[in-house]
């Protein structure tokens, strides 16, 4: 069988600069920030050590189809509902802007099955005890004849910490810690301060937590957070988090869990042109996808230019997802960036500066 020869790093290094007609191959480099610093390319004679995937405790990269809804009048949020639902929808972030009752629960969740889907509500914005909240919601789930404990999803009671251990009696499969980094968003250059932020904003609930609840806050924490439009940035970001928060749980002395990762696009990467936020929602979601989120939203097209998603704009979001999966079949692979050089350095760099900055505060 034919092999290329091997190419030591100082020759690509020589060629390089050749082809740049004496300006130094420096000149390429990518300042991420103050201190980190990407290299146009990168050669195994670099130090690379052997990476296994990160994502080693699944066959495949495994993601939920999500979809965000402002609920303002519960006979048309139930439409909405099950249009997304009939879409392909797989997570529902449902957002509620009054207290809910068992008799509200019922109109917003007709004929919704609850057992297949996620569903995630965010109350930042209702005056309601969390304990009353979900007794509220676990009476209508027994009425309706689902088992509580099968059921899955999220509660975002806003900043104020609840207490998960004695919340979690409720809805056991529900993740009640849940990390909103959507506004730790600063752009790529920022990236390692955001996933500082995102190891704090996590670590107040392990640091709450008694030694014998910590396994179950641990498993309840979840942490959204934005995607931007710079795509190797983004992977590196999510499988950086990983890498992280696994330091995190391991100084707590926590073995069992891993990292849940809501993917949110930020509204920062969208603009007024609807095709161009069409188009780059493909890379946004492969980013997400890549780097090893759970759950992924993909924002309607629409929305960058101020206005109201549309059921055209919504489907669209939709399908970006049904595509890559169905069709370019990123759901078959475990963890697809292991062993990227680039990539592989990028996480690493992420990290590192992360990590850094999280000791600091």
């Amino acid at each position: 069988m034919f092999s290329f020869p091997e190419t030591p790093y100082a020759d690509w290094l020589q060629q390089l600069e050749k082809d740049l007609k004496g300006k130094p191959w420096t000149d390429l480099q990518w300042h991420l920030g103050d201190d980190i610093v990407v290299d146009p390319f990168y050669h195994p004679d670099q130090y690379f050590p052997q990476r296994l995937p990160l994502l080693a405790g699944q066959s495949k990269a495994q993601w939920a189809i999500g979809e965000s809804l402002e609920i303002a009048d519960f006979k048309l949020g139930n439409q909405e509902i099950l249009a997304a639902l009939e879409g392909g929808t797989e997570a529902l972030e449902l957002h509620l802007s009054s207290p809910m009752g068992t008799e509200d629960w019922a109109v917003l969740l007709e004929n919704v099955q609850l057992e297949y889907i996620a569903l995630n509500l965010v109350l930042r914005e209702i005056n309601q005890e969390p304990g009353v909240f979900l007794e509220g919601l676990q009476d209508y789930i027994i009425k309706q004849g689902f088992e509580p404990e099968k059921l899955h999803g999220s509660i975002d009671f806003g900043k104020k910490p609840v207490p998960i251990a004695t919340l979690q009696k409720y809805l056991p499969g529900f993740k009640l810690g849940v990390v909103d980094g959507l506004g730790l968003h600063q752009g790529h250059t920022a990236s390692a301060q955001e996933l500082a932020g995102l190891l704090q904003a996590g670590e107040v609930y392990l640091a709450a937590a008694s030694s014998t609840e910590l396994e179950t806050v641990a498993q309840s924490i979840l942490f959204k957070v934005a995607l931007g439009k710079s795509y190797f940035v983004e992977i590196a970001k999510l499988r950086a988090l990983h890498i992280l928060w696994f330091n995190v749980l391991k100084a707590y002395g926590v073995q069992k869990s891993g990292v849940s990762i809501s993917a949110h696009f930020a509204p920062d990467s969208q603009d007024e042109n609807t095709n161009t936020n069409m188009i780059r929602a493909a890379t946004q979601a492969m980013s997400a996808i890549i780097g090893g989120a759970q759950e992924l939203y993909v924002l309607p097209s629409n929305v960058g230019a101020g206005e109201s998603p549309t059921p055209f704009t919504r489907r669209i979001a939709r399908n970006v997802q049904h595509l890559l999966r169905q069709e370019s079949y990123l759901d078959k692979v475990q963890d697809p960036a292991a062993g990227s050089y680039y990539v592989e350095k990028l996480t690493e760099e992420l990290a590192r500066k992360a990590w850094a900055i999280f000791q600091q505060q």
